[in-house]
């Protein structure tokens, strides 16, 4: 499960670091957050008509195409992760799953141990530092005449190694080779999802609980607890 995340980053470095153009340039900035939630407009990599990868701002929480109601007026939580076990039966996934695909910049994310209201947060990541990304999907929910609403999910995998001790699921992460293939939406999404890496390269350290709170922020949210 990944229910918060950090993107340590810039557009003009997210630019540089997946090779990728920015979609309406000059009309939308990004900045590093150390804390992002649930229904935060964040980059996400996707492929355009031309199969040239953009950074597009999208919702994190995917709003399905078909819903009769704004993501306001939704009882539903957000949809933020989607298994990859059933994406691809899920009605809320499985036209994104077939040919909505995408990557989702971070640079760290957290999970949490122990029980409700002494839950202790710990920061993850790779080893080698820099931007990674998350598969995930997409979709586009239409607000009105010309105005749309662009939302993304994280996909999850079953946990497996180290981070077992930290949460029975984690961020489906594929092998740099495997980015294109996945944003294709031409590929076979399964076959893709069989290369994902496992957690034996992952770090993790205890932060404080600052990070629990939804209006902390700043870089203090990543360094080791005292």
């Amino acid at each position: 499960m990944c229910g918060r995340y950090v993107l340590d980053a810039t557009l003009e470095s997210l630019k540089a670091a997946y090779d990728a153009d920015i979609s309406d340039e000059g009309y939308w900035e990004y900045g590093p957050n150390f804390n992002i939630c649930p229904t935060d407009v964040v980059p996400v990599l996707a492929f355009d008509g031309d199969k040239r990868r953009k950074l597009v701002p999208m919702r994190w929480g995917l709003h399905p195409h078909w819903s009769q109601q704004s993501p306001t007026e939704s009882k539903y939580a957000p949809l933020f992760n989607a298994r990859t076990e059933t994406a691809n039966e899920k009605p809320s996934f499985r036209t994104p799953w077939r040919r909505r695909r995408c990557l989702i910049p971070a640079t760290h994310w957290y999970e949490w141990t122990g029980e409700q209201g002494g839950k202790i947060p710990w920061c993850i990541k790779p080893e080698t530092d820099g931007v990674f990304a998350f598969a995930g999907l997409w979709d586009l929910w239409r607000v009105d005449e010309g105005i749309n609403l662009l939302s993304c999910t994280i996909l999850t995998t079953e946990s497996d190694g180290p981070l077992q001790q930290l949460h029975h699921r984690m961020p489906v992460l594929l092998p740099d080779a495997q980015w294109d293939h996945w944003l294709d939406p031409e590929s076979h999404p399964d076959r893709i999802i069989e290369t994902k890496l496992s957690a034996d390269d992952l770090i993790f350290w205890e932060v404080d609980r600052a990070v629990n709170s939804n209006r902390s922020s700043g870089p203090e949210l990543i360094a080791p607890s005292a």
